[in-house]
C-alpha cells in the first residue's frame, strides 16, 4: 500500500522561498506574473501600478452578472472579483465601491431583461452583505454609499421573487438614519453571505 503524499502548505512554500536569493525570488515572482493574468492584476493592484485598477474589477463584476454581456451569470465570479481586490489592497472603501457598484449593476440588469429566482437570491445576498460592510466605514462614507443604494433601490421599483421587499427591509433596518436601539435584521436569513 502506497503512502499518501502530504499536500504542501504555505508553511512548506514559505520555507522553500526563504532559502532563495533576491534574484531567484524575483525570477519566481516574474514567472508567476507571466503565468496568469490574475497574478498580474493582483501585483498591479497591490502596488498601485495600474491606473483605474478599480475599473478592472468593476469590469469583472459586469462580465459576471450582466445578463446581456455575461456568457454565463456567475455571482461567484463577481464576489471573487471583490475578494481579490480586498486581498490585494485592504482598501475597505474601494471594496465598498465595488460592492455598491455590484448592487447597481444587478438593478440595471433586472431593469433591462427582467428577473428570475436565482438572480433575485443573488441580488438579495449581495445587497445585505454590502449594507453590513458599509456600516463599518466612517459615518460620512457609510451615508454616501447607503444613499447610492437608496437611489438604486428607487430605480429597481417593485419586482418579483421578493427582491424589492427584502431590499426595503435591509435598507430600513441597516440605515444610517435609523434610531438607536432599532432591531437589526436577523443574520439567519435564507440567503448566503459572501465568503
Amino acid at each position: 500500500m502506497t503512502e499518501k503524499k502530504k499536500t504542501p502548505t504555505w508553511t512548506d512554500t514559505k520555507k522553500a522561498l526563504s532559502g532563495l536569493g533576491r534574484e531567484e525570488l524575483l525570477k519566481t515572482i516574474e514567472d508567476m506574473y507571466k503565468l496568469r493574468k490574475e497574478n498580474k492584476l493582483f501585483l498591479h493592484t497591490r502596488y498601485g501600478l495600474a491606473e483605474g485598477s478599480l475599473d478592472n474589477f468593476k469590469e469583472k463584476i459586469v462580465n459576471a452578472i450582466d445578463a446581456v454581456k455575461a456568457k454565463k451569470i456567475s455571482f461567484r465570479d463577481a464576489k471573487q472579483a471583490i475578494s481579490d481586490y480586498k486581498k490585494a489592497t485592504g482598501d475597505l472603501e474601494g471594496v465598498a465601491e465595488l460592492m455598491v457598484f455590484y448592487c447597481e449593476e444587478c438593478v440595471r440588469s433586472v431593469k433591462r431583461i427582467g428577473l428570475w429566482e436565482q438572480y433575485a437570491n443573488g441580488a438579495m445576498s449581495i445587497w445585505r452583505y454590502t449594507l453590513r460592510h458599509i456600516q463599518d466605514l466612517p459615518r460620512p462614507q457609510y451615508i454616501k454609499f447607503w444613499e447610492r443604494l437608496a437611489t438604486a433601490q428607487k430605480l429597481l421599483g417593485s419586482t418579483g421573487w421578493g427582491l424589492s421587499d427584502m431590499i426595503e427591509i435591509y435598507m430600513f433596518q441597516l440605515s444610517p438614519y435609523a434610531e438607536e436601539g432599532e432591531e437589526e435584521f436577523p443574520s439567519s436569513t435564507p440567503h448566503e453571505d459572501m465568503p
